[in-house]
This record gives C-alpha cells, structure tokens and sequence, in this order.
C-alpha cells in the first residue's frame, strides 16, 4: 500500500470539509468545517494541515484521511482534527498517520504534540486510539514526546 501526503490545496478543499462534515466514526473530536474553514486553515501559518490518500493492489481510495495540527505553545503543536474514512481501517493507516505527524511537526520544531478525544455516539471506536498510538494520558488529554517517539509499524509507504 502507498499514500501521498499533502498539505491542504485548493484541489483538496472541498473533499476535506465533506469528510470533516460527514465523518462520524473515526472523529475525534468532531469539529465540523466548511471549506471556507478549510481554505482558511490552509493558508494559516498556525496549522499544519495534511491530507492522505491510498492506493493498494485493488486500487486508488482517494483521499480517506486529514490532519490539522494547531500551534499552541513553544513547541508544542494540538491535534485540532484527526479524521479518516472508515473504509480502510485497521490497515495500518492509523500508524502511517501517527508517523506523518510526528515527521512533519519536527520539521517545524514541535517537541510534543498534543490530542484530546471527545467522546460522541459514534466515535467510540476510537476512543483508545491515543494509548494504541504511544501517547499517554494526560489530565484528560493526550500527548506524545517526540524526542522518545519510535516510528510505528505499517506497511504502506510514501508514493
């Protein structure tokens, strides 16, 4: 399996607020956008937006997954959104995800990144999604030092 990882573009704007509109299951928070929203977080330099996308041996899935990461103190960067399409879970996206973010925070200096998950109806599933990635639990919240941070195991790799 490959996925390309991109920042948010104007190509990728109306997709990304669809899912962010319409995803349910593997939300974490449940933040809806609109894709002014979206536009607006891709031209921002307090977010770090990224969008994945798979293809496998049965074909192109499309865009199945996005990321906003929000600077919030020196070097620490919060999980805003963190959303995938539930058609490829448990394929090992969740850690290729986790690995991406990591990547691209230290690229922009973040020591720890920070997630909270907001419990819903339908968002049970990932409710200890967090904890299987590495993070630990933190006053309600969730973080993950990425000094000590090792990369996840998956088997897809970047196209």
């Amino acid at each position: 399996m490959t996925s390309e990882v991109r920042v948010f573009d104007s190509f990728t704007v109306p997709r990304i607020a669809q899912l962010s509109q319409r995803s349910n299951q593997f939300n974490l928070r449940t933040v809806r956008y609109s894709e002014a929203d979206i536009d607006r977080i891709s031209t921002s330099d307090d977010f770090l937006a990224l969008s994945f996308q798979l293809q496998d041996t049965f074909g192109d899935h499309g865009l199945i997954g996005v990321v906003v990461l929000q600077a919030c103190k020196s070097k620490i960067a919060f999980i805003d959104t963190w959303i995938m399409s539930c058609r490829v879970l448990k394929r090992g996206m969740e850690e290729f995800i986790v690995n991406q973010m990591v990547k691209h925070a230290r690229n922009r200096g973040v020591e720890r990144l920070m997630g909270e998950y907001i419990p819903t109806p339908k968002n049970k599933m990932v409710k200890d999604l967090y904890g299987r990635m590495g993070f630990a639990e933190l006053d309600g919240k969730w973080e993950l030092n990425l000094e000590h941070f090792q990369e996840l195991k998956t088997f897809i790799t970047c196209r």
